[in-house]
């Protein structure tokens, strides 16, 4: 009986990535609608906050289906393939909705930092000369289109994620040694 030959790790990877994508949509999501009911917002800060966990269980399943024996930078090249395939699945959502489901979200994000700017005391006088410009480049439009915005948060997501995946598999590999004693 012939042994089954093992997917590579970039397969294993984009499998992961399309859910870890759609949970991270989910989470800008609940972070768009924090605006309309801050019951949102809630649940955009503890999705956010349960993203280690999400990745443990990615890793897991990863390590179950390869026998258990992975090795820490095989995990953490798994988390870094993980984070740029799923900020890729949700950063089509976030495009799709800043540009056909809320087509002002940008704006109204912007503009709504500005008026807790403004409503904040601010000390400092740069503090103050930094609303004024943030203001001037608002009524300007010098704020970033969709597109813009989302080539940065896979950016984003990609740097958070290579940290958060490394925690992560130093955990497992850490966990494991000392189970394994």
């Amino acid at each position: 009986m012939s042994e089954q030959p093992r997917k590579p790790l970039t397969l294993h990877a984009m499998q992961y990535g399309l859910y870890m994508g759609l949970y991270l949509l989910i989470a800008f999501l609940f972070s768009a609608w924090s605006l309309h009911a801050p019951v949102f917002n809630t649940l955009a800060v503890l999705t956010v906050v349960a993203i280690p966990a999400v990745v443990y269980l990615l890793m897991s399943h990863f390590m179950r289906s390869e026998g258990g024996t992975s090795r820490f930078v095989v995990l953490w090249s798994l988390g870094i393939y993980l984070f740029f395939f799923a900020s890729l699945v949700s950063g089509l959502g976030e495009y799709l909705y800043c540009t056909f489901v809320e087509p002002d979200f940008i704006p109204s994000q912007i503009e709504s930092m500005l008026l807790k700017l403004e409503a904040t005391p601010l000390d400092s006088p740069d503090m103050q000369e930094l609303v004024e410009l943030l203001r001037k480049g608002y009524e300007q439009r010098l704020y970033p289109t969709p597109i813009e915005l989302v080539y940065q948060m896979i950016w984003l997501k990609l740097f958070l994620g290579s940290i958060v995946s490394l925690f992560v598999a130093l955990f497992i590999n850490l966990y494991i040694r000392f189970r394994n004693r």
